[in-house]
């Protein structure tokens, strides 16, 4: 942290791309950090005499990275990816095929990171939505956002009070419901014969599929492990997954 005759030494420029790197560790909730973040904020926030609109206090996460996006303009600066997520270069106007009748219900998942990778894969192999219950983040969630990279801006996402009306829903539709756990009695993925339709349910990263949902499941299949881990990352689990359910489509 600089002391007051030191920042207010500095180049407007330069005081604004220091207000930029702390915003984002706040805008990005990057763990212990952000106290320390917001109590240097407002200590050059006084040196400096900004205005009421561009203090922290009271400012939702929408206003906060419009503040950011403030401060990286005056530093002369672009917008971080990770923080203000636009279209990344490469990225298509229209996918390169139609979405299979698969999706996916994401359960209880703790992890905001876990929920924007599953969004995230579920463009990138094709698959119609998502679904959300439990305490899983919603998509407008700042790390989600980060992990989806964009894509929670047009795959369709539903968030459901109950998982149980989602699998009612997508039985009555005639979609199997596979659930995705571990297990040495489950079959191996590399052997399913994969249903026309179907619902993949994950869930929490540390308890699985709670045994009332995996009694609504109409499919079991798991991934083996060949090393010591019993087990992998949900969001990985389900990129397999999804890779596989698309290639038995072509």
């Amino acid at each position: 942290m600089y002391p007051e005759h030191k920042f207010l030494a500095m180049l407007p420029t330069s005081q604004a791309k220091r207000f930029s790197e702390l915003l984002r560790v706040i805008i990005l909730q990057l763990g212990s950090d952000i106290p320390k973040a917001r109590r240097e904020y407002e200590t050059y926030a006084d040196f400096v005499k900004l205005p009421k609109e561009e203090r922290l206090e009271g400012k939702n996460q929408a206003q906060l990275i419009d503040l950011y996006k403030t401060f990286r303009t005056r530093a002369g600066l672009g917008f971080e990816r990770d923080v203000y997520l636009e279209q990344e270069p490469g990225d298509r106007e229209v996918a390169n095929e139609k979405p299979i009748q698969y999706a996916v219900l994401v359960h209880n998942l703790r992890s905001a990171f876990n929920v924007g990778s599953v969004i995230r894969s579920t463009d990138c192999f094709g698959l119609e939505g998502v679904h959300l219950s439990g305490y899983s983040c919603s998509p407008d969630h700042v790390t989600v956002k980060s992990a989806a990279r964009g894509c929670q801006e047009w795959i369709p996402i539903k968030r459901w009070d109950s998982p149980f009306d989602c699998i009612k829903w997508h039985k009555e539709n005639g979609y199997e419901i596979i659930a995705l756990e571990t297990g040495e009695d489950i079959p191996d993925i590399r052997d399913v014969k994969w249903p026309e339709k179907g619902l993949v349910v994950l869930g929490n990263e540390e308890l699985g599929i709670a045994p009332e949902i995996m009694a609504e499941a109409t499919m079991k299949v798991t991934i083996p492990m060949a090393g010591r881990k019993a087990s992998m990352n949900v969001a990985g689990a389900f990129a397999i997954t999804a890779f596989c359910i698309r290639g038995s489509k072509k």
